[in-house]
């Protein structure tokens, strides 16, 4: 059998493959696109059939796994392929021959980073994405950014503030009012502060923003969910990291759920890592208890990655320099969303009863997760967090 390997470097994506009469062609998954010229020295390449053989066959070049094989393996079926998705997997190759269509999704904090490449993958591949963002202009920005893409991409931008509870009521109102289907709310949102702030409902940001408004919004829209005609359950994605394992203020096994170190009220109590650990903490404990009563809901949390070059950091310049430094060592950001969308569009995770996942494979959480009478607690107190909010209102979740 004629080698047909390349000695010239493909760029990532990129495969090699050849015709019955010798003629050997190159495939761009991500455009699923082929050419007959290399994408970077642009030479074109015939190989010699050799002398007895009756028959030349296609090979296929994985360069990614560095092997070869006679069919493509990307359309071989996915309960015949070895999983073989991990840390350096980025969303587009998880998402390779998927048609998403008739599929309707939710991204928080969509404008930027991890966000912007979870709602880039999936509109790529025909899903209808709703970035929810606090700006608009950089929404609208963002979506502009795919359509150079995919002209006929199906992308809007609505705006939320996670800084604002009525904020979110507003946006779950205008999306029930629309009777619009929800087959995936990606809850990714996350803000990393250095300094102590309040938002307009009178908590600390990053306990608000990274959690409490993200859950008020997965409670808001569960309905649309319930409602939503598909194959497959509706999933709940939480973005949260491995941050989450550091010291809880508010949370212990022995004086449970402390909802004044949840969210401090006053920068004495406040360290700004213990905080953001925290809110991470409680967004995979919700996770854990949403599960619990809504059966019917995939829900899950994932951990994206470390030092992620992403807009997480742009209140610190010190944490701007850290992520230079490790910038070398850690994924590119089509990496970091590799395992929020393998939680989102693969089956074989509905299989599993896993909570948290990183590098696209099953993780283990902290041990708080699994406390039943702690998930229990949080989920009653962040229920009267938000009743409080609102001034003792009622909160509706269906």
């Amino acid at each position: 059998m004629t080698d047909i390997s390349d000695n010239d470097e493909l760029p990532t994506g990129w495969q090699i493959g050849q015709t019955s009469d010798g003629r050997v062609f190159y495939i761009n998954h991500q455009t699923q696109k082929t050419q007959w010229e290399h994408p970077i020295t642009k030479k074109i390449k015939v190989v010699p059939k050799e002398s007895g053989e009756q028959k030349t066959k296609i090979v296929f070049v994985d360069e990614h796994q560095k092997r070869s094989a006679t069919v493509d393996s990307h359309q071989t079926s996915t309960k015949d392929l070895d999983p073989s998705f991990g840390h350096q997997s980025n969303a587009l190759q998880i998402l390779y021959g998927t048609d998403l269509t008739n599929k309707t999704a939710v991204v928080t904090g969509a404008n930027s980073g991890i966000g912007f490449e979870i709602a880039r993958s999936l509109a790529k591949h025909g899903c209808q994405v709703i970035l929810a963002c606090r700006n608009l202009t950089k929404g609208e920005a963002a979506c502009s950014k795919i359509r150079t893409e995919k002209e006929d991409a199906n992308i809007s931008c609505r705006r939320l503030d996670l800084c604002s509870l009525r904020g979110v009521k507003q946006f779950v109102e205008q999306y029930r009012q629309e009777a619009l289907p929800l087959h995936l709310l990606i809850l990714n949102a996350g803000v990393l502060n250095t300094t102590f702030k309040l938002t307009e409902d009178g908590y600390e940001e990053m306990f608000q923003v990274n959690y409490l408004a993200q859950t008020y919004l997965a409670a808001g829209l569960l309905s649309s969910m319930l409602v939503t005609k598909s194959d497959q359950p509706p999933r709940i994605i939480a973005i949260s990291c491995e941050s989450h394992r550091i010291e809880s203020p508010g949370i212990s096994t022995i004086n449970g759920i402390t909802t004044d170190r949840l969210s401090p009220r006053s920068p004495h109590h406040f360290d700004h890592l213990l905080s953001y650990g925290q809110s991470k903490l409680c967004l995979i404990m919700f996770i854990a208890e949403f599960r619990r009563n809504y059966p019917q809901i995939y829900s899950v949390a994932c951990h994206p990655g470390n030092a992620i070059n992403s807009n997480l950091t742009r209140h610190s310049y010190f944490y701007q320099f850290l992520v230079l430094l490790t910038r070398p060592f850690s994924k590119s950001l089509q990496q970091a969303a590799a395992t929020p969308i393998y939680c989102a569009i693969t089956k074989r995770v509905l299989k599993e009863p896993t909570i948290y996942y990183n590098n696209c494979d099953e993780g283990c959480p902290s041990s708080f997760v699994y406390n039943h009478k702690l998930t229990e607690d949080l989920w009653i107190q962040t229920q009267s967090l938000i009743e409080l909010a609102f001034r003792k209102q009622p909160l509706t979740v269906v």
